[in-house]
């Protein structure tokens, strides 16, 4: 019987090991680190209320820039909205699976409330072309009416060297 639980003691010990050494592997696989030399800014807004109940993703309209840019692309996306909770994310060229870091940002007002959310990513050439679209999307956390009351998408970036 002692001999058993030392075997089962042994076990525990070493399985708690190997679970703290996975842990910074794990750790690392959620972090990242882009870089470039950003030296160039754009930004685009919008007074125009518009309103979502939809919970599928949606441009916010008015705020989407194409610019030619490469490496590292930094998103400030500062909205006023009222209503339920909502969520924003931004894309990069319409790819859906793939948004700006860190993914979505949940925003709950309790009345027209304003949001300020910073968003990171990296571009390439894609069939050498820097010419990349940045799409700023929301959706109802709920499925009742957000309101966007006014919104400004302002882009950090290097500028881009080919087909631009």
């Amino acid at each position: 019987m002692r001999r058993s639980f030392t075997l089962r003691k042994l076990l525990v010990v070493g399985g708690v090991v190997v679970l703290l050494a996975a842990t910074p592997v794990a750790v690392l696989a959620a972090r990242g680190v882009f870089g470039g030399e950003l030296e160039r800014q754009s930004a685009v807004w919008t007074t125009t209320a518009a309103t979502t109940s939809g919970t599928a993703w949606v441009n916010v309209p008015g705020l989407a820039l194409t610019r030619c840019s490469d490496n590292q692309v930094t998103a400030m996306v500062s909205v006023t909205v009222s209503g339920p909770p909502v969520l924003f994310r931004v894309v990069i060229d319409g790819v859906p699976e793939a948004p700006m870091q860190p993914g979505s940002a949940r925003f709950v007002p309790s009345a027209n409330e304003s949001f300020t959310f910073t968003f990171v990513g990296r571009v390439a050439p894609f069939e050498a072309d820097d010419t990349h679209k940045f799409n700023v999307q929301w959706r109802s956390g709920s499925g009742a009416p957000v309101t966007l009351h006014r919104g400004v998408l302002n882009l950090l970036y290097e500028r881009g060297t080919q087909g631009c």
